[in-house]
């Protein structure tokens, strides 16, 4: 490939992983007119989430397998091809059952392409640019965690519901365009692909398990422990069946490598602890500040537009100086950020939120895009889907995990405080919410402490 068609391509993997992301958090602000307009409760829309979310985290160790056999640019294709066919089936919106067999189609091109992306990066850059590559990557994942929402309620501002869902088919179009032209031909598979079925299915039933479980915690206790059981159950028998598969979907000889290990805990970690902002930054600037929505939405935008510099910055950095020193650059910056929104006390806002939203920014950008580099360096190039696919896998039940967590330990500390079950920021003392945050962001820096610990150790250090 020619230097220009590597950008090329690269910027298409990213617009396309944009496009993945962002879908899975724009239809939460679509609830209400979904509802309406398909004549169903709003109990029912939040199925429009589960079976996207779930489809995803289910089927993306399968895609990273058959993208090492299939070859991952026909996979990424094939995905592409698909979530546009999914995003199409559902903008008609019909019916409800309509929608959700247009979400589980999209479910599955993006898992596809998902779990492929970083291989394909790692396959086409040379290890020098490497770094650089999964930096601007990382702009557009950036984008996606952060833009669902707003970019939903602007769509709603002036079209209907249906526009969340078409307007993914002519940027579907354009990458798959992109993809056939640009991208390096697949060459034939050298032998009929294998699929870890039961492997599969154990997986896509902890993923479905562990969301009942998250989403159940607060408020139905028996379902909650129901949940918890089903999914400790399919963790277990999904290690049975990847013991004795013949082409795992998860070789847990991968993990041996220091490098490879390591360095995903401490992205899981992170993963976890950023939701921890990402939900609290809201309640405090409104409900507590009693800032307005607009300035509101301004101080959260901060972070994804110091990254669209950070993440370039970060990449460049990667490639010049050794990785891992650099990933702890990274963490030890989250680490301080996290330490300043455990004492934030209201005292000097939103310059303080402001200040520390950049330093976070910064923080994630100088730690993750070494983390990806060595994770996607460290595993042989046959290995590369299943390492890609397992990264993405991590963010995923990341997000689910740190949105629970932050919840849980935010309305529990307010529970504690208010002397009764509290599970609603209205009408609570605003001390009582200084001090629910103080304790969730606290536990958040300890899992980033544990990070930091994991790339510190001699081991790593060492490798």
């Amino acid at each position: 490939m020619t230097v220009t068609h590597r950008w090329l391509a690269l910027s298409t993997l990213g617009l396309f992983f944009f496009m993945v992301i962002v879908d899975g958090s724009i239809v939460t602000i679509a609830v209400p007119a979904m509802a309406a307009g398909l004549h169903v409760p709003t109990s029912q829309i939040n199925l429009v989430i589960a079976i996207y979310l779930v489809g995803i985290s289910g089927l993306l160790l399968t895609f990273g397998q058959l993208g090492d056999q299939l070859g991952r640019i026909r996979l990424f294709k094939w995905g592409t091809l698909l979530f546009t066919i999914g995003s199409a089936l559902a903008s008609l919106g019909i019916s409800l059952p309509l929608v959700l067999g247009g979400r589980l189609v999209q479910a599955i091109g993006a898992s596809m392409t998902m779990a492929n992306s970083y291989a394909i990066v790692t396959d086409i850059f040379p290890m020098a640019f490497l770094g650089r590559a999964l930096g601007v990557e990382s702009i557009f994942i950036s984008l996606g965690a952060l833009a669902g929402p707003g970019l939903g309620g602007l769509i709603l501002a002036y079209l209907s519901w249906h526009a969340i869902f078409w307007i993914n088919i002519p940027l579907g179009l354009f990458c798959l365009i992109v993809a056939w032209r640009v991208f390096p031909a697949s060459s034939a598979p050298a032998q009929t692909p294998t699929i870890d079925w039961p492997g599969t299915l154990w997986l896509i039933t902890a993923a479905a398990s562990f969301y009942v479980f998250t989403s159940t915690l607060l408020t139905q206790p028996v379902i909650t422990l129901l949940s918890l059981g089903l999914f400790t159950v399919a963790l277990v028998q999904f290690s049975q069946a990847e013991r004795h598969a013949v082409k795992p979907l998860l070789d847990f000889a991968i993990f041996r490598h220091p490098l490879f290990s390591r360095s995903l805990l401490a992205s899981f970690m992170s993963f976890i602890a950023a939701y921890f902002f990402t939900l609290l930054a809201p309640i405090y600037l409104q409900v507590v500040l009693h800032t307005s929505s607009q300035l509101t939405g301004l101080i959260l935008m901060i972070a994804p537009a110091i990254a669209l510099v950070a993440n370039p910055i970060a990449g460049w950095l990667t490639d010049r100086y050794p990785q891992v020193r650099v990933m702890q650059w990274g963490m030890v910056l989250l680490v301080l950020a996290e330490i300043g929104l455990v004492l934030s006390n209201g005292q000097h806002e939103p310059w303080v939120l402001g200040g520390l939203s950049i330093l976070i920014s910064i923080g994630t950008a100088v730690f993750s895009t070494p983390s990806n580099t060595l994770i996607m360096s460290s595993v042989p190039a046959e290995q590369r889907g299943m390492a890609g696919a397992t990264n993405s896998l991590t963010r995923e039940f990341g997000m689910v995990l740190g949105t629970t967590l932050a919840t849980t330990t935010y309305y529990g500390s307010l529970s504690v405080l208010a002397g009764r079950a509290a599970l609603t920021v209205t009408g609570q003392v605003p001390q009582h919410l200084l001090h629910a945050q103080s304790v969730a962001y606290l536990a958040a820096t300890i899992l980033l402490v544990i990070g930091l610990w994991l790339i510190r150790s001699r081991k790593v250090m060492t490798a």
